[in-house]
């Protein structure tokens, strides 16, 4: 790394760093932007020698953050995401560590008084998406209430309903 390079990078950093961040906020949760920022300018200062043919340095940087913010979208796109079929998967984790026919029906009736607790926009929807099997798109169109925030009520329930049942079993 010759002194040059670094100083390309270091005007770079001053002249792009902060609208970086900025638009990289705009796209993603703050913490995460942060991390991105940080990480692009890293792979730029790792790569100092390879980018030295690189006319615009800051048009680099503005095409790897764009690249990063896609790369973070996928991955939250992989992750496990709540199927409708989730709920019967809670309970399906619950039923499998009770050992006969009088503690699955415990643990039942344990379920259904944890239903009954929610707060009543959860328990709204874990009663008619996973119990009546109604879709979000239903649901919303009957409630009035986005379906972003019903699927993040479903989340939240769920949550719930497992912490519930690991202490019963």
């Amino acid at each position: 790394m010759d002194d040059d390079g670094k100083r390309r990078l270091e005007g770079a950093y001053e002249a792009e760093g902060a609208r970086l961040r900025a638009w990289l906020g705009t796209k993603l949760d703050r913490e995460t932007a942060e991390d991105l920022a940080h990480e692009v300018f890293l792979r730029a200062l790792a790569n100092l020698d390879s980018l030295e043919p690189v006319r615009d340095l800051g048009a680099w940087l503005w095409r790897s953050a764009r690249n990063a913010v896609i790369d973070a979208w996928r991955s939250r796109s992989k992750r496990p995401s709540l199927a409708e079929d989730d709920f019967e998967g809670v309970v399906d984790e619950a039923l499998a560590g009770a050992h006969d026919a009088l503690e699955r029906e415990e643990l039942l009736e344990a379920l259904a008084e944890a239903i009954t607790r929610l707060p009543p926009g959860q328990r709204e929807v874990i009663e008619a998406q996973a119990l009546r099997g109604e879709s979000f798109a239903s649901i919303a169109a009957r409630t009035g209430t986005p379906p972003d925030t019903l699927a993040a009520r479903k989340r939240y329930a769920l949550a719930r309903l497992r912490r519930t049942l690991e202490s019963y079993v």
